[in-house]
């Protein structure tokens, strides 16, 4: 598999490939092998018949079907993540196929996704490699202060003194000189499967998928920090995505509206704890603590920034009170609904007018109001704002 493939066909599939014997039947173990053996031959054939290099599966792929699409030289990627997968289907191109029952002549090549190289490479693992790592990850104590004193190595002469020095398995001697030799680059996979250095333990090892358009996506690669230091930049690398993707929309939306910044407008210098150009929060009260987001979230949700105040990450939704009104009379208790953006649970504004005033079916919750959605006034509160909306059939 460690080799690179240029402008390769690739095939996505969601299910797995594997034999699902039928259940309350009695039936001799070779039997079972042979119906299992031509079952999946027939499944590797529909495959093979719109000749892919890659196959990418979102399950497990038994063994006997792995061994066919080796004779095939087709290259299997097993427990893709659906979201990667998704991915993959947009940048490509290529059509998620459901399950093998969908592998048919009538799809044709056209289910392939393209791209312009996949190649392997591989890097060294610095939570392994970096003097922090703990007994857990094998070796015990001496080998956490061997790959302390790794990062101290400098040339080749260190490394031979090391071995020479120090009480080594032949397998930790081996993992000494790939993580020496691997260092901080990244290496092709199978250059580094050939010369011995991607080493289990040692490396990991990446597929990259290059060359598809720019406009439909692309990949960032964090690294030379720990998984959690990692885990923190990507939080903070998606969010600043998410504000740059919110500015570039307001800014057309604005502008389609012919908007004009006040004359005496004034940028504020100090931090700014709104993603938006038509939102302004204000700094906090002086001496507050940051016990908990301003946006009613819990203490698990919150996250804390290093100087332990309060920052934008905390300002990302809003509450807001519903009101169903009959004249001007409340019909029934306020309902809060929350909005959490840049998430799952955002909403764009014409899809909150529709779930909450454009959806006939909606029916007021008080049990002795008959009248429906139409027939109602809603308001919408927020701090000191307040919206009515009158829906007209």
């Amino acid at each position: 598999m460690a080799r690179e493939i240029k402008n390769p066909r690739i095939m996505l599939l969601g299910g797995g490939i594997d034999y699902t014997r039928a259940e309350h039947r009695i039936a001799s173990l070779n039997t079972l092998l042979e119906q299992e053996g031509k079952y999946l031959q027939i499944l590797i054939a529909k495959i093979t018949k719109l000749k892919p290099n890659i196959l990418m599966v979102s399950r497990s792929v038994s063994r006997k079907a792995q061994e066919l699409l080796l004779e095939t030289n087709i290259i299997l990627l097993q427990h893709v993540k659906p979201d990667l997968m998704d991915s993959i289907a947009r940048q490509t191109g290529a059509t998620i196929l459901s399950s093998t029952d969908h592998v048919m002549n009538q799809f044709g090549t056209n289910v392939l996704g393209k791209c312009r190289r996949f190649r392997l490479v591989s890097f060294r693992d610095n939570d392994v490699w970096n003097g922090k790592a703990n007994s857990s990850h094998g070796g015990g104590d001496e080998m956490v202060k061997i790959r302390s004193l790794i990062n101290n190595i400098d040339d080749r002469k260190d490394v031979e003194a090391l071995l020479a020095t120090a009480k080594l398995t032949r397998n930790q001697r081996q993992a000494i000189l790939a993580a020496h030799l691997l260092g901080e680059k990244a290496h092709d996979g199978s250059k580094a499967v050939r010369s011995g250095i991607q080493k289990r333990g040692v490396t990991q090892t990446y597929v990259m998928v290059e060359g598809c358009p720019s406009n439909l996506g692309c990949t960032i690669i964090l690294r030379g920090a720990s998984r959690p230091a990692l885990k923190e930049v990507k939080r903070i690398l998606n969010f600043l995505i998410n504000v740059a993707y919110n500015l570039k929309l307001e800014t057309s939306f604005l502008e389609g509206r012919h908007a004009m910044l006040p004359k005496d407008y004034q940028a504020s210098l100090g931090p700014a704890m709104s993603s938006s150009l038509c939102v302004e929060y204000g700094q906090p009260p002086q001496g507050r603590k940051a016990i908990r987001p301003w946006n009613g979230g819990n203490m698990e949700s919150t996250h804390w920034s290093l100087s332990g105040k309060i920052t934008a990450l905390e300002h990302q939704s809003i509450l807001i009170s519903s009101v169903w009104m009959a004249g001007k009379t409340q019909c029934c208790p306020a309902e809060v609904k929350g909005i959490c953006y840049y998430s799952e649970k955002d909403v764009s504004l014409g899809q909150f007018l529709r779930d909450s005033c454009f959806n006939l079916t909606l029916k007021c919750q008080n049990p002795n109001c008959k009248k429906t959605v139409i027939e109602h006034s809603l308001s919408f509160v927020h701090n000191d704002g307040l919206i009515n909306i009158t829906v007209r059939q």
